[in-house]
């Protein structure tokens, strides 16, 4: 082999290289991955839907605190059926304990509600 010859051969497979891969790399098309985030219809359907609340509470013998528990849970359940970890009024670590754990126990009903509907589908 001619030694001045030698680069265009190497100029020549590099530029075939180079071209074959654009062809390639254009061609390939993947579809866009799924967010995995509740789309705004979604969090907007959580954020009005209706919420079963229980019959019974923890607290059926103070219709004050029966109240603030039944609307807690109605938020948690509303954050639940999102899904993921969007926070509908979620109380603060000072609110009352009537509070806390009637939004705990409505995100856990939502969480529920939310992968019946899903495996459901």
């Amino acid at each position: 082999m001619n030694p001045n010859r030698w680069p265009e051969a190497v100029r020549g497979s590099i530029t075939a290289f180079c071209f074959s891969l654009l062809v390639f790399l254009t061609a390939c098309q993947s579809d866009q991955p799924a967010s995995p985030y509740p789309s705004t219809e979604g969090l907007a359907a959580a954020r009005e839907a209706q919420v079963q609340t229980p019959a019974s509470t923890p607290y059926d013998d103070s219709p004050q605190q029966r109240q603030v528990y039944l609307e807690a849970y109605a938020d948690g359940y509303r954050s639940g059926l999102t899904g993921m970890n969007i926070l509908f009024r979620k109380p603060n670590d000072a609110a009352s304990t009537v509070r806390i754990r009637g939004w705990r126990d409505g995100a856990d009903a939502g969480l529920k509600e939310y992968f019946f509907r899903k495996n459901k589908r």
